[in-house]
């Protein structure tokens, strides 16, 4: 196998499990942990650069919650419209959720009219349990 069919086979099982686990936030180890599962080791910074890339193309969102930590990655479905909404994320389970309704819009509305204030969302995060996990935590 040549290397560019090689490089064409682990992108394509690196954007599978971005697109597999869309719901929630993987760090790099994430998938090469995948990758390794699927007996398909691939240099942790080669993983790194074709996350780059798709983050330039918009094919993911790269998160950073804070210097020194590490990056997480959410496959973007094409149509969501991330950099104009918020995000939950769970503190637990790593699911995100998109803040895509009226009341979101009416906040920023607010914030623009009486506090001179207009919002910009670029792939903000809010943290906290979801609804799932609290159930979990109250059957416990």
């Amino acid at each position: 196998m040549g290397e560019n069919s090689y490089a064409t086979v682990s992108r394509r099982k690196i954007l599978g499990f971005l697109e597999e686990n869309h719901d929630r936030t993987v760090t790099a180890a994430d998938i090469d942990a995948y990758l390794r599962e699927q007996n398909s080791e691939v240099n942790i910074t080669t993983i790194y650069r074709y996350l780059d890339k798709l983050t330039r193309e918009g094919t993911v969102i790269k998160y950073v919650a804070e210097k020194g930590s590490q990056a997480a990655y959410q496959y973007v479905e094409q149509g969501h419209r991330c950099d104009e909404h918020l995000h939950l994320k769970c503190v637990r389970c790593g699911r995100i959720i998109h803040l895509e309704c009226a009341f979101m819009h009416e906040i920023s509305e607010h914030i623009q009219k009486d506090h001179g204030f207009k919002l910009q969302c670029r792939n903000s995060i809010l943290y906290g349990v979801c609804r799932s996990c609290q159930e979990k935590e109250n059957q416990s």
